[in-house]
């Protein structure tokens, strides 16, 4: 029997299924870095529009064995397809003997194992970025993805407003959407504003990443004038996505 160079396994895998579909749709091929004290992953897409970043520390998880930093390099789409075919009270493990390969195992329904090729995957240069925004704001999930997909059915952008009364998301089209969070309507539970503000993003970004409101009840917001959009995802094993996204000037 071969000694693990590391094992870890996770109490639900639609986290990883919904991370995954978000990932899918930004990047062909991926990179998650597994080290003693966690697992985290950077992805920047294609256009070098938006950045997703993913942290899970290795309290999160329901065995933790990882003593030397692993990189599992993958290619999203092959990996959701797998992932694709976990159910709902059904765990994941991830475990590799060798460096070349990873073991995925999925169990709860009927337990299957995958072998998979760990692809040299080059992680992302992503430079520190220290954004300080206007906005701060946690509104409720799945409010935002049917803003979102309701406004993207109209628009190609969003127009993002925000002032004491609230947020509103806003269509750019002949068709106007609007949808308002407030505290009164029960779709904004907190906001910090420095000063009003307001910017604009890509429907298409947004729409691609809509799977990660399945992560949390609440998501938080953050954004100012025609700066980038923030969003994070807390989950609730204590691991968190953020999104960034570029806005659209103009």
């Amino acid at each position: 029997m071969l000694n693990s160079i590391m094992k870890f396994s996770y109490d639900d895998v639609r986290d990883f299924k919904n991370i995954l579909t978000a990932l899918a749709k930004l990047v062909d091929e991926a990179s998650l870095k597994i080290k003693p004290d966690g697992v985290e992953l950077v992805a920047i897409d294609r256009a070098h529009i938006s950045l997703v970043k993913l942290q899970i520390p290795k309290e999160a998880f329901k065995d933790y064995d990882v003593q030397e930093e692993f990189n599992f390099g993958f290619n999203t789409q092959y990996l959701l397809k797998i992932l694709s075919t976990s159910k709902r009270k059904e765990s994941i493990e991830l475990e590799a003997n060798d460096p070349s390969q990873v073991i995925i195992r999925i169990s709860g329904g009927f337990n299957r194992d995958y072998v998979v090729r760990n692809l040299d995957v080059s992680p992302p240069e992503v430079p520190e970025l220290n954004l300080e925004f206007d906005v701060n704001a946690s509104i409720n999930s799945s409010g935002f993805k049917k803003a979102v997909s309701q406004i993207s059915a109209v628009s190609d952008t969003i127009l993002f407003k925000a002032d004491e009364n609230g947020i509103t998301l806003k269509s750019k089209s002949e068709t106007d959407v609007e949808v308002e969070f407030t505290k009164e309507s029960g779709g904004l539970q907190d906001i910090e504003l420095s000063k009003p503000a307001e910017s604009t993003y890509s429907c298409d970004y947004l729409d691609d990443i809509l799977a990660l409101t399945k992560l949390s009840g609440l998501m938080k917001i953050s954004f100012s004038d025609q700066k980038p959009l923030q969003i994070q995802f807390n989950m609730e094993s204590g691991g968190n996505v953020i999104y960034l996204l570029a806005p659209q000037m103009g």
